[in-house]
């Protein structure tokens, strides 16, 4: 045969092969026979970030390079970033793991996804705030129904952590949604305030909470003239009247709501699109106001205590003496005696800054700052009854910490105040490789003390805790690889992934500063509280300390080559698989 004939066999062969997936062509190049892939790279660093929105392309190397194994793609958090075909896409703040299969050999990375405007986690500007507002200032909302507010902070880019608080849960409830923003949600008729705080600032919105339709129409005024009818009201204590509002037209669809200049005195509840109910609570005289589209109209109230009034006696708080947790709120009850008292309303006060330490009307306390205080309930009817109660509100565990910490958790598991190394909570303390016991100045694969035997076969085999076959089928640290129980004994050791777990769901995770240094306060359903720091991660040098902590889990996460840990940053705290050779912080638990 000519040269010619094998040239044209080639050509009409590329041809035919132009048209195939890569994965038929090497079953055609080898034949039909299955070749195993023995190694596999991706072409980005152990940890890549990229922002919400955003999307990363990886590539998978694969050895031999005709291998007939395809790559398989995984997000092992695809809440946090989704991959297809090694495309990863940020979904929200987070850190997650991605994995690259092919046959029985695997390559994974962290990615960490941050907020799309944070510029790489800063949460904004160094700028203090000067003002804050809440839009809009007045709203309503019906009964079930939800409303947003925002916070409006001058200048606009200043660093803000805004806390959000309902005067009357039992009217409104506040629920922080954004950075900025808050979702308020109609519980029952009245009115009452929702306050937006930011270090010593406050401002709030009056929001008025109406039964479904009882508003009319919400619009601009278009009415002429507007009135209460009857313009004078006298009361007795505990005594009501309802008073309606005289419109010119009287069908005109405008937004209605009343208040009370001295709710003390009488109090006011709107019944229908044009008639209210004044009560009389104490002695003494104000004025209820009805606010008709662009107008307004009054009606002076007279509330006098009646001859045949029951004096209070006494009035008794449920609590004399209260400690807190930043965050923690607690509801106060106060018994008037006696039962048949004309008037059993109270007035709450405190002598701490409402931004540290915030009362409602209704006597729900809100713990905002660390600081001491007294809380003072008095009788409406008579403020020289009046009982106490010592507040103390602290940051979590008292410096310098406590070292056993009772969270009050449902396992009951007893939590150390302070890293291993460390000697009060805010310290960072010592790094340790997964199932070492001593510090290194880096760490590495290369390092690592039970690092892989690598057969050349494609299989690798970790010296101590491998699970695959021909591994030791160790996947919980023993105590004598456990840091927690080398150096510290006592009872102390690492906690497991399902420890960890139960933390993350039964406690409250707040990110603060304790002395200045970033981390995640964790408050227990008793109130107490630990504190984590943002200690970083050490490989070959320490990264991101102040942004983010990694904590080890006792236990193998079940991918080869890592462990359970739990990672956090600012917005997000999560169970991660991290790489066993990494230089993590420990927190001790001890039973």
């Amino acid at each position: 045969m000519t040269k010619t004939f094998f040239k044209a066999l080639a050509a009409i062969a590329l041809l035919a092969l132009s048209a195939c997936t890569q994965d038929e062509i090497n079953q055609f190049l080898n034949d039909g026979k299955e070749i195993p892939a023995t190694s596999i790279t991706l072409d980005v660093p152990l940890d890549a970030e990229l922002k919400v929105g955003e999307t990363l392309t990886i590539t998978a190397k694969v050895e031999p390079e005709n291998t007939t194994d395809k790559v398989e793609w995984v997000s092992l958090y695809p809440e946090i970033a989704s991959v297809e075909n090694g495309v990863v896409t940020g979904l929200k703040e987070g850190i997650a793991s991605i994995e690259a299969k092919a046959g029985k050999v695997m390559a994974s990375c962290r990615i960490v996804v941050r907020k799309a405007d944070d510029g790489g986690g800063n949460g904004g500007s160094d700028k203090a705030v000067e003002r804050i507002s809440v839009d809009p200032a007045v709203t309503k909302i019906t009964i079930g129904a939800d409303g947003i507010l925002t916070a409006i902070i001058t200048p606009e880019d200043a660093k803000a952590d805004i806390k959000w608080v309902s005067d009357n849960t039992q009217v409104v409830t506040v629920e922080k949604t954004s950075d900025r923003q808050a979702k308020i949600t109609g519980v029952s008729v009245g009115t009452t305030k929702v306050l937006a705080m930011v270090g010593d600032m406050m401002a709030f919105s009056e929001v008025t909470v109406e039964r479904d339709g009882g508003s009319g129409g919400g619009g601009s005024s278009t009415i002429n003239s507007a009135s209460v009818d009857p313009s004078f009201v006298a009361l007795g204590l505990g005594q009501e009247q309802v008073v309606s509002l005289i419109m010119d037209p009287e069908d005109a669809e405008v937004t209605i709501y009343w208040e009370s200049q001295a709710s003390y005195v009488a109090k006011v509840q709107m019944v229908s699109k044009t008639q209210a109910k004044i009560t009389g609570v104490g002695v003494g005289q104000t004025v209820v106001t009805v606010h008709a589209g662009d107008l307004t109209a009054n009606c002076q109230v007279s509330v006098t205590d009646s001859d045949n009034s029951v004096p209070v006696e006494s009035v008794t708080l449920d609590r004399h003496e209260l400690t807190l947790s930043v965050n923690q709120q607690y509801q106060f009850t106060a018994t008037v005696l006696p039962e048949n008292a004309s008037n059993k309303n109270v007035v709450w006060a405190s002598s701490a800054n409402s931004a540290k330490l915030y009362i409602s009307s209704t006597g729900q306390l809100t713990a905002l700052q660390p600081c001491e205080a007294t809380i003072t309930v008095r009788c409406q009817a008579n403020p020289m009854i009046y009982d106490t109660c010592q507040v103390t509100v602290t940051g979590g565990s008292s410096d310098p910490g406590e070292e056993v910490v009772d969270l009050g958790l449902p396992s009951g598991l007893k939590w150390r105040g302070w890293n291993v190394g460390a000697s009060k909570p805010e310290e960072y303390g010592n790094y340790y490789a997964w199932a070492e016991t001593s510090t290194k100045s880096k760490y590495t694969g290369g390092n690592y003390k039970w690092g892989p035997v690598d057969y050349g076969d494609g299989m690798k085999l970790y010296t101590k805790y491998e699970t695959k076959l021909g591994g030791d089928k160790k996947s919980v640290l023993e105590p004598e690889d456990d840091a927690a129980s080398v150096n510290l004994g006592n009872g102390w050791r690492t906690p497991t992934f399902k420890e960890f777990k139960e933390l993350r769901e039964s406690c409250t995770w707040t990110w603060t500063k304790r002395n200045g240094v970033n981390g995640m306060q964790v408050t227990g359903p008793n109130g107490k509280s630990i504190f984590l720091p943002a200690a970083g991660v050490f490989r070959s040098s320490l990264e991101n300390q102040g942004t983010y902590g990694s904590y080890w889990a006792s236990t193998l996460s079940g991918v080869e080559g890592m462990a359970d840990a739990v990672d956090f940053i600012s917005g997000d705290k999560s169970i991660a698989a991290i790489a066993r050779e990494y230089g993590l912080s420990v927190r001790p638990v001890k039973d």
